[in-house]
């Protein structure tokens, strides 16, 4: 576990390439999504069984991400309470990193699927990170944007809404055989795995950022 750790830290702390343009990506043959990069930075990990998948490239101090981790096994939510609720498990609590940031949450729908929508901005309104999770059968689709320097994120409607969610009927999100209890329960080290990663890339941003600003 250790080791999977420091290759987080590694990957995280690797500088990004910056381009003007936007392009495609897929996080899998059916969810696409746009960075400002062409060759994006890849995270591909298998730990304990749980695999997380992550592109990734920056563009004026912004770094943007698509995440995708694999639940083997799972069940699903019987409503959309409890999958608010896994949203809200699955989402880091990564304001510590930004102590005076104000905290929003909202539902979201895209082509059909409820999401949700974390935003932290500043006292004047400078969105300093912003996300977007989505439950699909047993996959945790994560798209996050990341300011370096506390600037506003501006690209962030764009980057929003160039994911491309499925279109097919079969995909599940809602389940009448579960309950959240039970559905946190069997994912709760997936989703420490999840916050635990996401959390070290966030806070090492900020804290490259604090260093990168007393030097000034």
């Amino acid at each position: 576990m250790k080791n999977f750790y420091w290759i987080i830290i590694l990957f995280s702390i690797q500088s990004y390439s910056q381009n003007e343009k936007w392009f495609d990506f897929e996080l899998d043959s059916i969810t696409r999504f746009k960075l400002p990069a062409e060759n994006a930075n890849l995270f591909n990990s298998e730990e304990n069984g749980i695999k997380m998948y992550e592109l990734s490239a920056e563009k004026n101090g912004i770094v943007y991400s698509g995440n995708k981790m694999l639940i083997t096994n799972s069940s699903l939510p019987k409503n959309l309470d409890e999958l608010k609720s896994i949203y809200d498990e699955a989402i880091p609590n990564i304001s510590k990193n930004y102590p005076k940031a104000i905290v929003s949450k909202e539902s979201i729908d895209k082509n059909g699927f409820k999401g949700q929508k974390l935003t932290l901005t500043d006292s004047i309104g400078n969105r300093l990170y912003q996300s977007e999770v989505y439950l699909l059968n047993n996959n945790l689709f994560l798209f996050n944007c990341i300011s370096k320097d506390d600037s506003d994120i501006k690209d962030a409607e764009y980057f929003f809404n160039q994911i491309s969610l499925p279109t097919n009927s079969s995909i599940i999100q809602l389940t009448e055989k579960s309950n959240s209890l039970k559905f946190i329960t069997r994912f709760k080290t997936e989703l420490m795995i999840l916050i635990g990663i996401l959390g070290l890339i966030i806070g090492i941003i900020v804290l490259k950022k604090n260093v990168a600003q007393h030097r000034i």
